[in-house]
């Protein structure tokens, strides 16, 4: 065997027998000598062999779960004649991308004629196809179609041929109704953002075009969209059942995850199919197992960190038929554990760091009776100094420092060993009951093959039909949305025990929510809400449901190429959020409402002070004129509602009969009380509620009535839903209430709370700052507590007096947890001891803080906490936001990104719900994608005319930077270095007096 450096055939093979320790068959041709089977003399190369189809791309992409549609110069469509390690590789495309294009996402038709797929190729190029010029510069869907062809001489098509827009993802629609597939166009939310604008949205990093669901004729018209999420729908594919199954970056607050998710064709029904709440922050490439084969309904998956792994990670199979979350079962019958489990033997890691088993993507399963999974797999493999190493040969102590977490940056740069090789990603053919590995295709150096696709027949789905809508609706752009009982939910307790606190239990209610047994056989729950007492005006509970109102607020998405916008937003996780408006929760806790149709909506549970019980992190959709009715708040996937047969159709005595003389079999309380009266469908401005149940002659009392009016403002009150923090929080602080003002004690003088009207150099009011961010904690010493994110020490700080971190485990209302709320309620709710210890109650000769705002005062506060605390919730509001076309892309990406990428992509990278720096305390959240990268940097520019001041250059010539960090010497970007400089130029070029 010869010493010369490695093929990347070879070194793919050579790693992968060495560290998978599985049973592995590799052909390697013209490597005698090398203990593997040669293709030659190997029939198991051959044994079931089929066409396929895969992309080359080079390998330096950067690619993560985030970014919609990276590319770089070098890729193609390539084909093999069979999976098998010898059999012959053609490039369709090379033609027409002439070396200078990139293509990804290949699908193959249900009668395996043709290949659908995505292609990108510059302007420049001279290439035509059906005589037009085939290159717009952007992402367009292709068609290979080899009907009546060989694999070799098809003909192409090109779909779609935007010039501005990047259409990516495709995958056939049954019996030939055309296509899905993901794309930035936006083609109907565009003209639809919040407050009548119409721009393009960035993802919630604010980065890149947010890429959603769209469907087109089989002509490449009419195209619809149909999904309307705030970050992206990735990866779409058909069920047999007819369903769209997808990948969502699931994203609001400190949820941060790609889940898997299912919609109808047309849009409706979109609900999560899988792991809102499971193990693994991101599910890509999802796709149903055969359906005839040992594996049916289940479905295979690459699970994997939000970023720095290339889109690499574990290979499990997802039990979506019997499980909605890891060791959540669908009914009694189903294990109480299981859901997902890794396919190899042994299991790839599925979080940052190092994997010592390699790490897949794109895994595609065989219909074809043999569950096999044709996928792209790299190796495990590190830097020792300029040498590429197998991890198999490194020592234990060398692996375990590489994967530990806590180094710090120094400890992680000056390490010879280093976890950054360019995946050379090769196909495989993986058999999960042999748990063999048959390498088929490995890419040139620097290159590497993902996207296989088998070129086969296969059964078509089911056809479904659009699903009937109400014209009515659909004229005024509306949607209605049904909740049979918020009391009915899943074991993470969204609206029962665990988001309740004594104020609850107070006035006689020792069990806010009565509890029994469930009914329903199915049922996997001990124990559930009593709906029948909730309901019933003479039992102690009618009066103790908590559960009073439901907000409904929708998404103000980021602005793409906005100037200032990170600094207008302000100190949190959540994105700008505009209230629609308010309904009232009915004693069984049901609800019924009218919402606008093709908008991200979100839903809070709120109390009788306009307290959220739980910050729902899912953006929710309609489409136009679609009737979606939800059992209760997250209620699991098994039986049937709570709310429904018998509980339903109980209508206790002591009801008015007005009302339950009017009931219906099977009607919740809002179905019936919104039937007669439609106009309860519409959202309220405010929180306005009497009962209209209980019939008080029958010597039954009534649930209190609430009338909290904007009107009782002597403030601003929002406009049209919108609170911005200097327009409408500050006057609170500032109004004249005599020696109850707020700024008589809370002034320039008070060192741990200045609510005056003044502002600090951030350009922002000095309160918000002081209310949002805790003080440093301190130790015996009186030293600053310090711990590492991503290398970086930084002090820990005590709670702030707004609390306004969501996750996607512990998502309880962000006011109910502020220690701000608490004070100026005069309540004990969920603040927790150490809020309680940073921040103690005012003394006794202080005014009454519990009596300084009025009802209307302390619901807006209130509203605001619960939305995130933004600076501004209208960006355009900001002072300093406004659009900037005068910096050039082209710069950017040519002397700015390759000083962000060595300065700063250390720290700055995507960090999941699974850990890593928020992205409040990141903000600037790189990736590696140009486009992206430079959306995001725009948002950290705010003056064009005086580059020192923005925070792009302020912030990291600063020591410490970031401003939390301890023991720093020399700044990351130093004043008048030539990194600097260059950035500093750049950012001078707009500037409208050059």
């Amino acid at each position: 065997m010869s010493h010369a450096p490695m093929t990347a055939l070879r070194r793919v093979a050579w790693a992968a027998a060495a560290v998978l320790g599985l049973t592995a068959v590799f052909a390697l041709p013209g490597c005698s000598g090398s203990g593997n089977k040669s293709e030659d003399d190997d029939s198991l190369s051959l044994e079931n062999a089929v066409p396929i189809a895969y992309v080359k791309r080079v390998n330096t992409i950067g690619m993560n779960p985030t970014n919609g549609a990276p590319s770089a110069e070098g890729g193609d469509l390539m084909v093999k004649e069979l999976s098998a390690p010898g059999a012959a590789e053609h490039n369709l495309t090379a033609s027409i991308t002439q070396g200078k294009g990139d293509a990804s996402d290949p699908e193959v038709s249900y009668n395996g004629k043709k290949i659908i797929f995505s292609l990108k190729c510059p302007t420049s190029n001279t290439s035509q196809v059906n005589g037009v010029k085939a290159c717009t510069g952007r992402w367009n869907i292709w068609e290979y179609d080899m009907t009546g062809a060989t694999l070799t001489t098809g003909k192409f098509r090109r779909l779609t041929s935007s010039t501005e827009d990047d259409d990516v993802d495709p995958a056939y629609l049954p019996d030939g109704r055309g296509y899905v597939f993901s794309s930035n166009r936006q083609t109907k939310s565009k003209n639809n953002q919040a407050l009548g604008h119409s721009y393009y949205a960035l993802d919630e990093y604010e980065r890149e075009r947010v890429f959603n669901l769209h469907t087109m004729s089989a002509q490449g018209t009419n195209i619809q969209q149909i999904s309307f999420n705030q970050s992206h729908d990735r990866n779409p594919v058909v069920r047999p059942n007819g369903d769209i199954m997808f990948s969502r970056w699931d994203h609001v607050g400190g949820r941060n995850h790609f889940k898997i998710f299912r919609v109808k064709p047309d849009g409706t029904d979109m609900f999560v199919l899988y792991g809102a709440h499971s193990e693994g922050n991101s599910f890509l490439h999802p796709r149903d197992m055969d359906p005839k084969g040992k594996y049916a309904g289940f479905v295979s998956s690459s699970l994997m960190p939000l970023s720095r792994t290339n889109e690499g990670g574990g290979l499990v199979f997802v039990d979506v038929a019997n499980y909605s979350e890891q060791n959540t079962p669908a009914n009694p019958s189903v294990p109480q554990e299981g859901g997902q489990a890794h396919a190899t033997e042994q299991p790839l890691n599925v979080e940052r760091g190092l994997s010592r088993y390699g790490r897949v993507t794109t895994p595609f399963p065989l219909w074809d009776g043999t569950d096999r999974v044709l996928l792209a797999y790299r190796p495990c493999e590190v830097h020792r100094g300029k040498q590429i190493v197998a991890c198999a040969t490194l020592t234990e102590e060398e692996m375990a420092r590489l994967s530990d977490d806590n180094r710090s940056q120094a400890e992680v740069e000056t390490d010879e060993l280093k976890d950054d090789v360019p995946p050379p990603y090769a196909i495989y053919m993986f058999d999960p009951a042999k748990q063999t590995w048959l390498n088929v295709a490995a890419p040139p150096e620097g290159y590497m093959y993902t996207d296989p696709v088998p070129i086969m027949t296969r059964p078509g789905p089911n056809v479904v039909d659009p699903t009937s809508v109400d014209a009515d609706l659909a004229k005024q752009g509306l949607g209605l949305l049904e909740v049979r009982s918020v009391y009915d939910t899943d074991g993470l307790g969204r609206m029962s025990d665990g988001v309740l606190s004594d104020v609850e239990r107070e006035n006689g209610c020792a069990t806010p929510i009565p509890k029994t047994t469930p009914t329903d056989s199915q049922d996997t729950r001990a124990q559930v809400a009593d709906i029948l007492k909730l309901k019933d005006p003479s039992d102690p509970s009618y009066r103790c449901g908590p559960a009073r109102f439901v907000r409904a607020v929708r998404a103000v998405a980021p602005p793409s190429s906005m100037m200032g916008l990170r600094e207008a937003i302000g100190e949190t996780d959540f994105e700008p959020q505009q209230i629609l408006g308010y309904a009232p929760i009915e004693p069984d806790g049901s609800f019924k409402l009218h919402v606008p149709a093709d908008t991200p909506v979100l839903l809070a549970v709120v109390d009788e002070q306009g307290r959220a019980f739980q910050t729902h992190t899912n953006w929710i959709q309609v489409r136009p004129g679609e009737r979606r009715t939800c059992d209760g708040c997250h209620s699991p996937r098994r039986g049937g509602a709570l709310n429904s047969g018998t509980i339903a159709d109980t209508m206790p005595a002591t009801l008015r009969s007005a009302l339950a003389g009017q009931h219906q079999s099977g009607e919740t309380m809002a179905s019936t009380r919104t039937r007669i009266d439609p106009a309860a469908l519409k959202l309220a401005a405010d929180m306005l509620y009497n009962d209209e149940w209980a019939d008080t002659s029958k010597g039954v009392a009534a649930r209190n009535s609430i009338a909290i009016s904007y009107s009782s403002l002597a403030t601003p009150a929002p406009v049209n839903g919108i609170i911005n923090y200097p327009d409408q929080i500050q006057p609170l602080w500032t109004r004249d209430r005599g020696a109850n003002t707020c700024t008589n004690c809370h002034n320039a003088g008070d060192t741990k709370l200045d609510l005056s009207a003044t502002y600090s150099g951030t350009g922002r009011l000095v309160s918000y700052d002081r209310l949002l961010i805790g003080e440093p904690k301190l130790d015996a010493n009186g030293k600053p507590v310090t711990h590492l994110e991503d290398g970086v020490p930084v002090i820990d700080r005590l709670p702030a007096l707004v609390f306004n971190m969501a996750s996607e485990g512990g998502a309880v209302g962000l006011a109910r947890q502020s220690r701000l709320i608490e004070i100026l309620s005069g309540q004990t709710l969920l603040s927790g001891a150490d809020s309680r210890a940073a921040h103690p109650n005012p003394p006794n000769t202080a005014p009454n803080h519990a009596t300084m705002l009025n009802a209307a005062e302390k619901r807006l506060v209130a509203e605001w906490i619960d939305l995130g605390g933004q600076y501004y919730n209208n960006p355009f509001d900001g002072p300093n936001v406004r659009t900037i076309t005068t910096l050039s892309e082209e710069t950017f990406e040519a002397r700015v990104m390759p000083i962000l990428r060595a300065k700063c992509v250390a720290c700055h990278q995507p960090a999941g719900s699974d850990g890593g720096l928020t992205f409040r305390n990141n903000r600037f959240v790189l990736t590696g994608d140009p486009e992206g990268d430079y959306g995001v940097t725009l948002t950290m520019i705010s003056n064009t005319c005086a580059p020192a001041s923005n925070y792009l250059l302020q912030r990291p010539s600063t020591i410490p930077h970031p401003a939390a960090a301890t023991g720093q010497t020399q700044a990351v970007l130093p004043v008048g270095s030539p990194d600097y400089t260059t950035i500093a130029n750049w950012i001078a070029t707009g500037c409208p007096n050059k």
